[in-house]
């Protein structure tokens, strides 16, 4: 993630509030994960086989799931234009 400067003395009530929020909202994540109410993200490395299994049958599921669905799309006759997707792009998705 890039680092952006942080100039304190430009930034909105509005944005120091929300940069707030934020900072709030992980230290109740991070305090639910280290109480063990809730599991955090594991890396790749750090899972067991079985977990990694099931993690790859999971995205195979997923990708073939989508070639399925991107297939029966383009026999049906629906395609989508480069401009389309510059537009669906463009409106922050």
């Amino acid at each position: 993630m890039a680092k952006v400067p942080l100039n304190s003395k430009k930034a909105t009530q509005k944005q120091i509030d929300e940069g707030l929020a934020l900072l709030q909202k992980k230290q109740v994540r991070d305090a639910k994960i280290a109480s063990g109410e809730i599991k955090g993200n594991k890396s790749y490395a750090d899972m067991t086989p079985e977990e990694k299994t099931k993690r790859q049958d999971y995205n195979k599921r997923r990708r073939v799931r989508l070639q399925l669905i991107s297939n029966k799309a383009l026999e049906a006759g629906i395609t989508v234009t480069d401009a389309e997707v510059d537009e669906y792009i463009a409106s922050g998705v």
